[in-house]
């Protein structure tokens, strides 16, 4: 298993017990209102993620780091969460599972999520036309998730899922010219056993 499985893998244990418990509770929007809280944090405070993950720093340290950070600012789920994932060492996959939490919340409120990636932004308007046209194609509510990347150098790549449709031209190009390439195999083996 790839780093990046073992995060995925932490991500969707981890979120999915909080997830339980949350309603359980009856705190499904509030929790989730704290991740994307805990998220924003994490985005413009890159060493709290840095010190929760390094030996340098004793675990009392960081369960009274996190104690002076949010007790009374969250709710009691979220804090006695975030304390337990640290005493796991598991800070390094928060990310994660707040993604991941965000997906049940998703999935729950019959959301599907589907990536986009283009050769350039699109603005509001042409957005709002994709979502619309993937949404009817799709027959359900999806909300997208849109990257630019240039090296695709035009087109779309969807990913919906384990789903992918590649339909930049990067990816044209590449089908094409081993289109080509097989077509002159078969020519060249034609010919060698015509003369042979």
């Amino acid at each position: 298993m790839t780093g990046t499985d073992v995060g995925l893998h932490v991500g969707d244990v981890y979120s999915k017990a909080l997830y339980d418990l949350a309603e359980e509770f009856g705190i499904v929007e509030e929790v989730k209102d704290e991740m994307t809280m805990i998220e924003t944090l994490i985005e413009q405070e890159r060493e709290f993620v840095h010190i929760m993950s390094s030996p340098q720093f004793t675990a009392e340290y960081k369960q009274s780091l996190l104690n002076n950070m949010f007790a009374g600012k969250i709710s009691d789920l979220t804090l006695n969460f975030l304390l337990e994932v640290d005493r796991h060492n598991r800070t390094m996959y928060l990310s994660q599972m707040i993604n991941s939490f965000g997906e049940l919340w998703d999935a729950h409120h019959g959301i599907s999520i589907v990536e986009l990636t283009f050769q350039e932004n699109l603005n509001p308007g042409e957005l709002a036309n994709v979502t619309q046209a993937i949404s009817n194609a799709m027959g359900k509510q999806v909300q997208l998730r849109m990257s630019v990347k240039p090296a695709i150098m035009g087109g779309a790549v969807i990913r919906y899922g384990e789903s992918v449709i590649d339909n930049s031209i990067k990816a044209r190009l590449y089908r094409a010219v081993h289109t080509i390439m097989d077509s002159c195999k078969q020519i060249r083996i034609k010919d060698e056993v015509q003369y042979q």
